[in-house]
């Protein structure tokens, strides 16, 4: 893509100055302690600067930034700490159903109110649930042995929920769930899966175990039950049976996300290796000069740039308003194993520093290790890439 505008630049500085300001300093204590009333600040801080629903348009409370802008943005969240970006994005992810689904009456129920919390001393957020114990690469893929234990039933003039999500981030702290569940889980996963927006005081909805995660820990992941939930029809997002499809719309757009979260780890454990490596000196001199150095400096560099190439690229595909599950399927999955190798190489430089939890380094690898697994994990990214090279090649 193009140079980034002076608007863009300015915005990225923006993300840069509050990231530093508000999350640096609570990064490690939020690692340690997540459920410090240091989040509650920080949300507030995040929610009150426009970082929740910057991407929403202007009209319903947003900022209105483009996917690029949004990539800078999140990137900037992640360098100082992946779990906060999530805290702040997740909220985003559980809303993006509606947006997509084309619901305006949903769009003005859901979207509207919870955008609006965000000046006050309590913002709400959402959150999406998919993932189940037995349904996670299996429902992304569309396998056709592939099952959502999550039922829904038509019935008493709307729809009647019950099942059991895992892993859902933010899921303990949302107003608004956005849930996948089946019309029939012995029919094909394609045709059977609706989606529904669910508040989260609804009755039969309850969040059960919040899990110990290693890494990324600012941002909850829970297990949520639905018990007989009820909504009314005019909760379903999109066709009925057209879950699956949304879903597939869904990481279209957001796989770019995590590319730049990805993206975000890499460039610390780069900025914060070099900035050793220049000031460490062994042998006469900074280490930074030593060749063995400057090869592990090089590649890291290297992971940076050809990331941020295929997250503006992939961004760029949106902001064109094309959507493609392939671009951002080799920004997800190239950026977060770029994040993995430099986390592991800037370990390596700091030594034994490295090793230690008060420098912040072997918190970047616990982080970056999740951003190949969620979304789709890397081997379901590389197969769904070779699918549509396949379809491309067959066209």
């Amino acid at each position: 893509m193009s140079a980034l505008s002076d608007e863009q630049r300015e915005v990225q500085q923006w993300a840069r100055d509050f990231a530093q300001r508000e999350i640096r300093p609570r990064a490690l204590l939020l690692d340690k302690n997540p459920e410090s009333p240091e989040r509650e600040v920080l949300l507030r801080a995040a929610a009150r600067a426009g970082l929740l629903g910057s991407s929403l348009p202007d009209f319903l409370g947003g900022a209105g930034h483009d996917p690029v802008t949004g990539a800078l943005v999140t990137e900037e969240l992640a360098a100082e700490c992946s779990g906060c970006a999530v805290l702040f994005g997740a909220s985003m992810l559980g809303m993006l159903p509606i947006l997509l689904s084309g619901n305006l009456g949903a769009i003005e129920r859901f979207v509207r109110p919870i955008a609006q919390s965000w000046d006050s001393d309590h913002p709400q957020l959402a959150a999406l649930a998919a993932t189940e114990p037995d349904a996670g690469s299996d429902f992304i893929m569309g396998h056709p042995q592939g099952r959502l234990r999550t039922r829904v039933e038509k019935k008493d003039g709307g729809y009647r929920i019950n099942g059991r999500k895992i892993f859902i981030s933010n899921g303990s702290l949302a107003s608004l769930v956005t849930v996948f569940a089946s019309h029939d889980p012995t029919g094909p996963i394609r045709e059977s899966v609706s989606c529904f927006a669910v508040p989260a005081d609804t009755k039969g909805f309850a969040v059960g175990q919040v899990f110990e995660k290693m890494g990324q820990r600012a941002a909850p992941a829970a297990e949520l039950i639905f018990d007989d939930v009820w909504v009314p029809e005019e909760n379903r997002l999109g066709n009925e049976g057209g879950g699956f499809a949304l879903n597939r719309l869904i990481m279209s757009v957001t796989r770019t996300p995590i590319a730049a979260i990805a993206l975000g780890i890499a460039r610390s454990a780069y900025e914060k290796a070099l900035a050793y490596a220049e000031s460490r000196k062994q042998g006469g001199g900074p280490i930074v000069h030593h060749q063995a150095m400057e090869i592990m400096l090089a590649d890291m560099a290297i992971r940076v740039e050809a990331a941020r190439g295929l997250v503006w690229s992939a961004a760029s595909s949106l902001a064109a308003g094309k959507p493609s599950l392939k671009l951002s399927s080799m920004a997800k999955t190239f950026a977060s194993d770029a994040a993995v190798a430099n986390a592991l190489d800037a370990i390596q430089i700091l030594g034994g520093y490295g090793y230690m939890q008060e420098y912040g380094v072997e918190k970047l690898l616990r982080d970056a290790k999740l951003t190949q697994i969620y979304e789709g994990t890397n081997q379901i990214n590389r197969f769904e890439i070779m699918e549509a090279v396949a379809a491309e090649r067959a066209s």
